[in-house]
């Protein structure tokens, strides 16, 4: 569709002058044929009497019986009446004004029309009749002043129709502007809420009963579409949010199934590998009771049977990752108590160049736990730590807390441990809890310390957080429900600080 450019002002304007050209020429000649029409009349009008005045004058008076009389008559004719021309004819003689103007050739009739021979002269002819005389009276009267009021009232209303004309063009102009402010505001408003925006309202001062019904109805539709859009945002930013959990959720599926599925793996294999070491182990032993001390095969036995043992602590970890935790005691465990205890051996066998710090809260529920397994995701976490400082000089930081529960229900126990470590990115946060996952090289980590604390965790039904970030350090945040079926107990003491 071809774009339009014409406003409503210059339509309003081209019609009004398109009307006004043809009104006001048709106006203009309509007036100014009155006008000439009026003053022809009445110039013929009263040249007509005076000139019947004249000729009763001669009939009555005694102007005939001499001829000075009759030129002094028509002279006076001339002077008072604006003549050129006058003449009185008796038989063959003809006595004329002194004063008449030259070259005038008067008519034997009088004129029918005004200006009738377009030499400016409008001719009256009447008979005389006098004492039995019979004679003419031929007057010729200058119509030219006549003809200049004439001229001159057409130009006066030349003018005025201009002056009107330029007078009604302007306020066109005004009306239709004045007019086209709320149209015009309709507009902008209608093309804001065309790009979107929907605040801004719909305010119209109009005495147009029309303008303003058509604003109510748009300000109508604009509340609707407010709060249509607030729905429609509120509605996506919900998808929005739900999309995001729906993802964290599968992502969440994903690493729990593929745990399951090594962790059922890695069970089958740590029975069946288990089943190969007892009888290695037994049969070691054996050998070595029946050898003297001083046989040369007996150290290389001993190196055997602590290689089998080594073997049989790692099968121990796999069945505890694929969560064969049936033999565990699961009670009521003070965190503080089992930190107390891992802090008292870690500060013992921990490296010197690592500062272990304590950020441990007043009151801390109870969870339910197996006080040995939790001991143990202690000791792995912290160990973790001192092993990412790579032997440096840092610092591990060991919290427990209260955390309020967001989704509502008891209290979490969250068990923090932070290290100032070389840290480590996303892809590798990723997979640390994979069975045999590790950055460490061959010889120094089995790479199932953290798959090991993650299944302790989830059997104690607690979750891991981890935050890292390359040269900065790690925080690994365990995360416990409380026990609502026992009280708070005392505060131990930490030993060791």
């Amino acid at each position: 569709m071809a774009r339009l450019n014409i406003s409503f002002t210059r339509v309003v304007s081209a019609w009004v002058i398109t009307l006004h050209l043809i009104l006001l020429p048709a106006l203009y000649f309509g007036l100014g044929y009155v006008i000439r029409k009026s003053h022809e009349e009445l110039f013929v009008e009263s040249a007509r009497t005076f000139a019947r005045v004249i000729a009763d004058e001669f009939e009555v008076g005694a102007a005939l019986e001499s001829r000075a009389r009759t030129e002094d008559l028509l002279d006076l004719a001339i002077l008072h009446a604006d003549g050129k021309y006058a003449e009185v004819i008796e038989g063959g003689d003809s006595i004329r004004s002194k004063l008449e103007t030259a070259n005038v050739v008067a008519p034997r009739a009088t004129d029918l029309n005004f200006d009738e021979n377009g030499d400016s002269i409008y001719f009256v002819v009447l008979p005389i009749l006098h004492a039995g005389r019979n004679a003419e009276l031929r007057i010729g009267f200058d119509a030219e002043p006549t003809i200049e009021k004439i001229h001159l009232a057409q130009r006066r209303l030349l003018a005025l129709l201009g002056t009107y004309f330029t007078v009604a063009i302007v306020i066109a102009l005004v009306l239709s502007h004045r007019l086209s402010r709320p149209i015009q505001r309709l507009r902008d408003v209608s093309r804001a809420i065309a790009r979107g925006d929907y605040t801004q309202p719909i305010q119209i001062a109009t005495g147009i009963r029309e303008l303003h019904d058509l604003a109510a109805d748009l300000e109508k539709m604009r509340s609707e579409l407010v709060g249509v859009n607030i729905r429609l945002q509120a509605q996506i930013k919900e998808r929005e949010a739900s999309e995001l959990r729906r993802e964290e959720l599968q992502k969440q599926l994903r690493q729990k199934q593929r745990l399951e599925t090594v962790g059922t793996l890695a069970g089958g294999v740590a029975h069946e590998f288990n089943n190969v070491l007892v009888p290695i182990i037994l049969f070691t032993d054996m050998a070595l009771q029946d050898l003297p001390a001083e046989s040369v095969s007996r150290s290389d036995l001993e190196r055997v049977l602590a290689s089998a043992r080594r073997a049989k602590d790692v099968v121990k970890k796999i069945l505890t990752f694929s969560r064969e935790l049936g033999d565990s005691k699961m009670s009521a465990v003070d965190l503080r108590v089992v930190l107390a205890e891992g802090l008292s051996l870690l500060r013992a066998l921990g490296p010197p160049s690592v500062e272990i710090r304590t950020q441990v809260a007043d009151r801390i529920p109870l969870i339910r736990a197996d006080p040995t397994l939790a001991l143990h995701i202690i000791i792995n976490l912290c160990t973790n730590a001192f092993q990412s400082m790579q032997g440096s000089n840092g610092v591990v930081t060991v919290g427990l807390r209260t955390r309020e529960n967001t989704a509502g229900g008891a209290s979490l126990v969250e068990l923090s441990v932070s290290d100032s470590g070389h840290g480590m990115d996303s892809s590798t946060v990723e997979r640390i809890f994979e069975p045999f996952f590790t950055t460490r090289s061959v010889g120094q980590g089995t790479g199932l310390g953290l798959s090991v604390v993650h299944g302790i965790v989830e059997s104690f039904g607690g979750v891991v957080e981890v935050e890292s970030q390359p040269g900065v350090g790690s925080t690994f945040r365990i995360v416990f429900p409380e026990d609502q079926h026992t009280e708070h107990p005392e505060e131990p003491a930490l030993s060791g600080e």
